[in-house]
């Protein structure tokens, strides 16, 4: 029994490095970093502080497709800084739109300022990115506050920046949205068994969101592979 289960997990996680490899190989071109730094890429806000989620233009200029990847941090001097909330390829010499959140909750973000690359997010907040449906209103919300729950803890402070401006677009009360974060708080400690301490303590620098998937998502897999092929001996 032992056995299968060990050549059930091996299977997934090779073919998830097999899918990776072979939409490298598809998509090719540079990542939107290397072409930043090689001077083929603009990258502008195009929403302004309190949408949900955001939308950046990425305009390449040059001759080859550019990769987008899900994760990656937008830096700006003179806006909140951004992660990318989905994965595209841009094609050469066009500009695409691409879904972000904001990731700096206490400064605004500004529509037109200049954005870049600066690496991925952890792994962690990277599985929430992925899991979430930019597109729809309701699930983008849900997903933003994930985000920043993620990268403050308890030092969130909703009465300021992006945070604050976000309320008031929606035209929310401050009471209600302690009690949307309560709820998204919830489901991240069901869904990567994390306690009420560290979803307090937790903040974007901390080796805790640098795990691997959740092992509920694993588990979640594997009963899928049993319901479709058969119990496990």
């Amino acid at each position: 029994m032992k056995g299968r289960i060990i050549l059930v997990i091996g299977t997934i996680f090779m073919f998830a490095l097999l899918s990776g490899i072979i939409g490298y190989i598809t998509i090719g071109g540079p990542d939107l970093e290397s072409a930043y730094h090689e001077g083929g890429v603009k990258i502008t806000q195009t929403s302004i502080a309190g949408d949900v989620p955001h939308t950046v233009e990425v305009r390449n200029m040059g001759q080859r497709p550019v990769r987008v990847k899900t994760g990656t941090i937008l830096l700006s001097e003179a806006s909140g800084d951004l992660v990318t909330a989905s994965s595209t390829e841009v094609a050469p010499e066009s500009s695409s739109e691409v879904f972000a959140y904001s990731l700096e909750p206490e400064r605004r973000t500004m529509k037109g300022a200049s954005l870049e690359p600066a690496g991925t997010v952890p792994s962690l907040m990277e599985d929430v990115l992925s899991s979430s449906n930019p597109e729809d209103p309701q699930d983008a919300f849900r997903t933003q506050l994930m985000i920043w729950v993620l990268s403050r803890g308890d030092k969130l402070n909703i009465y300021r920046g992006e945070v604050y401006a976000t309320v008031k677009a929606r035209d929310m009360r401050f009471y209600q949205l302690r009690d949307n974060i309560t709820t998204v708080k919830s489901e991240l400690a069901s869904e990567y068994g994390l306690t009420e301490e560290q979803l307090g303590e937790v903040n974007i620098n901390s080796p805790l969101l640098n795990r691997t998937q959740s092992p509920f998502k694993l588990f979640s897999m594997l009963e899928g592979l049993r319901n479709r092929f058969g119990a496990i001996p």
